[in-house]
């Protein structure tokens, strides 16, 4: 509140004593153009915050139905039964699964829900001229908050979907039966991370990447570059993975630079 960007929230009337503290307060910071409003005013923007909520979760499941089908997955939404299990019935069935995915993602693409939500925006921006931009922040934030999470539950389905389909249970028979030794024995009383593990893993041969520091720029705009390959529909929930995987990287180099 004190930087003049307070978190906007609707309320009903029988909150109004909050409602005239929190208002002064606001206008000894710097706000007096923030004006509380009860649920019959704040129509168009729950109707904003709805649609873009809709149009978020389509990018999602767009995302979702091009990975599958890229990784040739079969959705749990996706139920044929066919007799026979030869290369004929196994090619038809992959088939039919890929038509279902395409025909799921047409379904997904007709949906208008940016037309909706641009005339929403116009009027909201009309009602509320000086306050929109702070209400449209903090819908956002939430917005990518909820995506984030929804993402990671798309991600693990993804995971859960390849490991049932791509017959992992024979690799990890066949691991359990046959034991080998350990390419890598740390005879010092220094503690691997499971990345350094895995880095070591590798063979003396394997080329160690530069520090972060020196690739940190290129990495961003290669990656952005990327994304701006892709369907112009469909580059938010990859710019999205894309923030959240950068964070990881640099959250993971810093600790890695920490213990060393």
């Amino acid at each position: 509140m004190m930087h003049g960007n307070p978190n906007i929230k609707f309320i009903v009337a029988k909150e109004a004593k909050e409602i005239y503290q929190y208002n002064n307060k606001l206008m000894m910071h710097g706000n007096p153009n923030i004006k509380f409003i009860v649920a019959k005013e704040a129509k168009e923007i729950y109707q904003y915050n709805n649609t873009k909520r809709k149009l978020c979760s389509t990018n999602a499941a767009i995302w979702y139905n091009i990975t599958c089908r890229h990784k040739q997955l079969t959705p749990s939404y996706i139920n044929i039964s066919i007799n026979g299990k030869n290369r004929q019935c196994q090619g038809t069935l992959k088939i039919a699964t890929q038509h279902c995915i395409n025909q799921e993602i047409k379904y997904l693409y007709i949906k208008k829900l940016n037309e909706q939500l641009y005339r929403l925006h116009l009027d909201c921006a009309d009602k509320w001229s000086n306050t929109w931009h702070i209400i449209q922040q903090n819908i956002d934030q939430k917005l990518v908050q909820e995506m984030e999470t929804h993402y990671n539950n798309l991600n693990i389905k993804l995971d859960k979907l390849q490991l049932k389909q791509q017959g992992t249970k024979q690799t990890k028979d066949y691991q359990q039966r046959y034991k080998f030794h350990a390419r890598t024995i740390n005879l010092t009383k220094i503690n691997f991370t499971h990345e350094e593990w895995s880095l070591l893993n590798k063979g003396l041969q394997h080329s160690i990447e530069n520090p972060l520091d020196k690739y940190w720029t290129d990495l961003i705009m290669e990656t952005e570059q990327a994304i701006r390959l892709l369907e112009p529909k469909i580059q938010s929930p990859f710019r999205i993975l894309a923030d959240k995987k950068l964070k990881q990287i640099k959250t993971s180099s810093s600790q890695h630079n920490d213990t060393a």
